[in-house]
């Protein structure tokens, strides 16, 4: 008898405890986060991340060879095509012969403003630079156009 007594009045006092502990801090202001800390409240995503694809491109750039094969079929008017690297890098070099008409001025001022960039960058070459341009004789030109292997495209 004397134990349940005991018992019976730790569970009160075990009660009043907790109850005393709700009460006390239902009503008050949350404590103050410590100096220093900053406090970040995590936001759920939107949407599941993308995964990345396994079959993630990557661009191999394509031989001097065939560098030199595209070039002279994109713009047969060029002569001495050539894809070499010395000591100022590498490029794609050619001879513009003097022009024959209006058709071909089109065609080399199309070239001349980014149509031979574009051509090296299907092949996974990118344009370092403008082309350069150098006249060794009267409307006969020899131009070089500085090219970098292109990061792979993914």
């Amino acid at each position: 008898m004397k134990h349940t007594r005991i018992l019976v009045a730790g569970a009160a006092l075990a009660a009043l405890a907790v109850g005393w502990g709700l009460l006390g801090t239902a009503g008050s202001a949350p404590p103050p986060a410590p100096q220093g800390f900053v406090t970040i409240a995590a936001q759920p995503l939107s949407a599941p991340p993308t995964p990345v694809s396994a079959s993630v491109s990557t661009t191999v750039a394509a031989p001097p060879a065939q560098v030199t094969a595209q070039v002279r079929r994109t713009y047969p008017l060029l002569r001495d095509v050539a894809f070499g690297c010395d000591a100022r890098g590498c490029a794609v070099t050619a001879t513009i012969p003097p022009p024959t008409d209006d058709a071909f001025l089109a065609t080399r001022q199309e070239m001349l403003l980014g149509g031979l960039a574009h051509t090296v960058e299907a092949l996974g070459y990118a344009a370092s630079g403008p082309v350069q341009m150098e006249e060794v004789s009267e409307n006969l030109f020899h131009i070089r156009l500085p090219v970098t292997q292109a990061p792979p495209r993914g």
